[in-house]
């Protein structure tokens, strides 16, 4: 009886290969997911000619989530000794390698998975561990940059992919939700935040091998535009107006670009509950108050700041004069095994004895 069950559901799905009209491929491999998004129906083949593989057709409710699967491969490297032998080096050296899946959840009667590469075999990285972290993430480039070129574009366009594959699953299971615009903000900025990180680790990597490439720098500036502009959306009353970040006022210093990473970070001193003074990026160390600005050493009359002339300052501790800034308060420098965020990924790391994030490798004290 089950077998006649498949047999019937082998015939019925011909029907729906036949009515299935792609309109979106993804893929690295000759396995590719394929997408009706008329039909609300996707498959996962590697057939040329799908009428006669008739791979199974699913509905977009089927889909029940997608996960990322990267394996990493280590093999010793070894030298030739005086004498001949095979010796480690002190300390070991290690090469290492990775493949890469893409497993998508379904809720079907007969297969709960449909498992696909994303990489032709091993992608090897050299001796840089790429640190993939547990299997089923999507944070798979966080640390960590190599020289190796083509090699680990090659890593990051499978990484690409897979979140491409992973958001097309995540857009059919919410496809009929009514839209949730802060968890879509959520969404895009995790996808801003790592498109990020990747650009800087190869810039890095440019770096080091002695040229940039203006393409990525372009890049980089308008992704963390993008993240500052929707950060700064995110609270009442702030404007973001490109170069300048306006402060409590809603007018930026002129003259006083505080750069992209100094408005990402102004944009985090914010998030924290208060606005930066004019043109200046505000000290995490020292919160403001909600919606106001931060107190100066002399208390200024209230509801009125004093006006302050474009582009000069005054030192700390002294009154505010009529046509000058009083210059923020210097931040201590992070203690060595201390936590913090990296200015230039911005991933969490522990500072170490040279004072460098262990992640992109950047000088940070």
């Amino acid at each position: 009886a089950d077998i006649d069950k498949q047999l019937e559901y082998r015939e019925q799905n011909k029907s729906a290969v036949a009515a299935f009209n792609a309109t979106r491929t993804l893929g690295n491999t000759s396995t590719k997911l394929l997408i009706d998004d008329n039909a609300r129906k996707f498959m996962v083949t590697s057939a040329k000619d799908i009428n006669t593989a008739n791979p199974d057709v699913l509905d977009f409710s089927q889909a029940q989530g997608c996960d990322l699967d990267v394996k990493e491969h280590r093999s010793e490297i070894r030298r030739t000794d005086s004498n001949g032998h095979s010796v480690s080096y002190n300390p070991p050296r290690y090469k290492y390698s990775y493949e890469f899946h893409a497993i998508i959840r379904v809720n079907h009667p007969y297969f709960d998975e449909m498992k696909f590469a994303l990489s032709n075999g091993s992608i090897e990285v050299g001796e840089q561990p790429m640190n993939p972290g547990q299997s089923g993430g999507w944070s798979v480039s966080r640390s960590g940059f190599n020289i190796l070129g083509n090699k680990i574009d090659e890593y990051y366009k499978c990484v690409d992919c897979g979140n491409e594959i992973k958001a097309a699953v995540d857009g059919m299971r919410g496809a009929e939700a009514a839209p949730n615009p802060m968890a879509q903000q959520d969404a895009q900025l995790e996808a801003l935040n790592r498109e990020r990180a990747q650009l800087q680790m190869k810039i890095n990597a440019q770096a080091a091998q002695g040229y940039s490439d203006p393409i990525d720098q372009a890049q980089l500036a308008n992704v963390t535009m993008q993240i500052a502009q929707i950060q700064a959306s995110r609270i009442p009353g702030t404007a973001f107006t490109g170069m300048n970040m306006a402060g409590a006022t809603g007018m930026g210093a002129a003259g006083m670009g505080v750069g992209l990473l100094g408005q990402l970070n102004q944009q985090q001193a914010m998030a924290q509950g208060g606005y930066p003074q004019q043109g200046m990026p505000q000290q995490s160390a020292q919160p403001m108050q909600q919606g106001f600005q931060q107190p100066m050493a002399q208390p200024m009359a209230q509801g009125y700041s004093q006006p302050m002339q474009q582009g000069l300052q005054q030192p700390m501790g002294m009154p505010m004069q009529q046509g000058f800034q009083q210059a923020p308060q210097a931040a201590p420098a992070p203690a060595i095994g201390s936590q913090v965020v990296c200015p230039m990924c911005q991933a969490t790391t522990r500072i170490g004895a040279a004072g460098i994030c262990e992640f992109c490798g950047s000088k940070i004290v």
